[in-house]
């Protein structure tokens, strides 16, 4: 059924890392030679994930200091996937065991593409063991070197709570108590740098042991529980960028798919590489699939988001185990229904793209600064940050898709590429790595963009007692000192002891002009700036000051850029639109929202309908339609979910061609 249907790759062997080894050092890999051979023969290839979590239970109930250890210091019976402690010794001696008998199998296979580093690493829960204190404690004195220097970080005078020695050091969760936010960032650092080393150290097999075989992984660094700082390390990890597309089986869910996209450019960071969508959504948890035609077009969206493969999550639904009633393409009795054809369209569609510009090579000239960090922080005191991280960066990332134009995901601890734009929203955490980058890129000619609730806090989650947006008030040639919020605030702590009510009231409707143009967006909050060395770009007309909403200041060759609200994309569209011009970038096709569309090298454009709507988009020129074989005159008509690829008859069709 998958050759008939046009399948030539498949995503086989991840979380069964017991069949391969039922108990331990019982290496039991001859029933998956006839699968590989198998696959061969009908000419399909294989990535072969490195199973590696879930743990065996052979080797939790051997070794049950590898269990997980909740926050109230109880050690939890691996119920479920990903209940191991991926940062213990004993864990990854035996998980690289494993891996190095799996790769010398297999590397030398005809069938094998590539290998899988593991399933959604950063996905789970940390473990809060004895064990993972003392690693904690052994990551501190790393980073810190002397107790004084972590006592000063932390700031430990704050209520009796200074360190005699790194003996003292605790982690800082007790039960539902967190502790201050200085530790807190550490303590997720400290999990994130032994998931980035678990990676790491499972790369570095492969590429020992098969260095000719290509990885990837569906790592899930932006998971909010947990996640991965993978910004940090990926460009030293991954060969070749993969990720779970689970854009939802409802496309109507706006924010859900803006964010699958997102985090395909996030996966793809600076490497200038295709992604595989190694987990591809056809169904859901009870939900036999998405509308009819929607899966077709997430195929295609993610062709327009860089992708070169999708792989469907899962071929056959489920039979049993906590994803029973997670659909597949063929259903439970292995009947396929109108699933399967809609997945034998793609695929027999995806040959005939293969002489198009696809996968997408491009080359953005704007850039979105993200920051696991940040993440963290903002979610610790959402007191003070009413509107989280994850919000605001998906506000400024779907300012850009309205738009149609690429961006790269960066670090700004380690800014790879040159761009005309660095947008930075939200980011609440500047560090002096990332400050010195925005400052040397403003310098050089750039031109920087930065929303409110950026640079609060240090490396080290202590508040700036130097002018904010901190490290950076000369740059922007500012002081944001003040604030208002513009709905009633009630915050978590319950401050004098007294039980406080959340009224819900809208204090304020700031409107912004800017560029002739009158913006109300939705928001809770904005700072009252002081413009020092900056100019007004644009203010606010009904607050009580009326004070600047944007300014920007000249900084060496380039422009620094504050926005006093929280990124969003109503005010974001206009603000960017005053920009393009005179930086010299150029937007995509013109098309409704909703509408995705992306030029490619050879003069194509994909035009994808992720509405449930009727679409027309308007024309420069009559066009054919390649998928359609459809002419165009002056429009181009989408039904619902529906996709096309645009030919122009002015340009040589061998030069559309690769």
């Amino acid at each position: 059924m998958m050759r008939k249907a046009s399948f030539n790759i498949v995503r086989l062997g991840h979380l069964c890392w017991d069949s391969f080894e039922p108990s331990e050092g019982d290496f039991t890999f001859e029933w998956f030679d006839e699968v590989m051979d198998f696959f061969h023969e009908v000419g399909i290839q294989v990535v072969l994930d490195i199973a590696t979590r879930p743990a065996p239970t052979w080797l939790h109930k051997k070794y049950p200091e590898i269990d997980l250890v909740d926050s109230n210091g109880l050690r939890l019976e691996a119920q479920t996937r990903y209940m191991e402690d991926v940062g213990h010794p004993l864990f990854q001696e035996f998980a690289y065991r494993f891996a190095e008998r799996l790769v010398s199998r297999y590397r030398n296979h005809p069938a094998l593409y590539a290998f899988g580093l593991c399933n959604e690493l950063g996905s789970g829960s940390p473990s809060y063991s004895s064990a993972a204190r003392d690693r904690f404690k052994g990551w501190l004195s790393k980073k810190y070197e002397t107790v004084d220097n972590l006592n000063k970080a932390w700031m430990t005078q704050r209520w009796s709570r200074k360190l005699n020695s790194f003996h003292d050091v605790v982690l800082p969760i007790s039960g539902q108590v967190n502790g201050a936010p200085e530790r807190m960032l550490d303590m997720w650092c400290f999990y994130s740098d032994e998931i980035l080393v678990y990676m790491h150290g499972l790369s570095q097999i492969v590429k020992q042991l098969a260095p000719f075989v290509r990885e990837s992984t569906n790592h899930w660094s932006e998971n909010p529980g947990y996640g991965f700082d993978y910004l940090k390390q990926y460009q030293d990890i991954i060969d070749l960028p993969g990720i779970g597309f689970y854009p939802g089986t409802n496309p109507e869910d706006r924010k859900a798919l803006v964010a699958a996209c997102f985090f395909m450019d996030h996966r793809i960071g600076e490497l200038d590489q295709p992604i595989w969508c190694l987990e591809f959504q056809t169904g859901d948890f009870g939900g036999y699939g998405s509308p009819r035609k929607a899966m077709r077009m997430y195929a295609y969206l993610s062709l327009a988001y860089r992708s070169q493969a999708v792989c469907a999550w899962t071929w056959r639904s489920m039979l049993g185990g906590e994803e029973q009633y997670v659909f597949g393409l063929v259903d439970h009795d292995g009947i396929p229904g109108w699933k399967y054809k809609e997945f034998k369209q793609i695929a027999e569609e995806f040959k005939l793209l293969k002489e198009l510009g696809f996968p997408r090579r491009t080359k953005p000239e704007i850039a979105i600064a993200y920051s696991f960090q940040s993440m963290k922080v903002m979610a610790g005191n959402r007191s003070f940050y009413k509107t989280e991280y994850t919000e605001q960066v998906l506000q400024a990332y779907e300012t850009l898709m309205l738009a149609n134009v690429d961006c790269n995901i960066v670090n700004l601890r380690l800014l790879k590429k040159e761009y005309k734009i660095l947008i930075v929203p939200g980011h609440a955490v500047m560090d002096k790595a990332s400050a010195e980058t925005i400052r040397s890129y403003v310098e050089d000619g750039g031109t920087v963009v930065m929303t409110a609730y950026s640079a609060k806090v240090n490396e080290n989650n202590r508040v700036f007692d130097t002018p904010q947006p901190g490290e950076l008030s000369d740059v922007f040639g500012i002081r944001c000192g003040s604030f208002m919020r513009t709905r009633s605030h009630t915050p978590i702590e319950n401050a004098g002891g007294l039980e406080k009510t959340e009224l819900n009231l809208e204090r304020e409707k700031p409107i912004i002009s800017i560029g002739g143009r009158e913006v109300q967006p939705d928001i809770d909050y904005y700072e009252i700036i002081e413009a020092h060395t900056a100019e007004l770009l644009a203010k606010f007309t009904n607050t009580l000051d009326k004070t600047p909403a944007v300014t920007r200041n000249r900084y060496g060759q380039g422009e620094a850029i504050y926005v006093a609200i929280p990124a969003n994309t109503t005010f974001l569209k206009p603000l960017l639109e005053i920009l393009f011009p005179t930086l010299g970038i150029e937007t995509g096709p013109a098309t409704p929202p909703g509408v995705v569309a992306r030029k490619l090298e050879d003069g194509t454009v994909i035009y994808v309908n992720t509405t449930g709507t009727e679409q027309t988009m308007k024309l420069d020129m009559p066009a054919s339609g390649f998928l359609s074989g459809k002419l165009f005159d002056n429009s181009l008509t989408l039904d619902a979910y529906d996709v096309e690829l645009l030919m122009y008859p002015n340009i040589n069709k061998g030069d559309q061609h690769r």
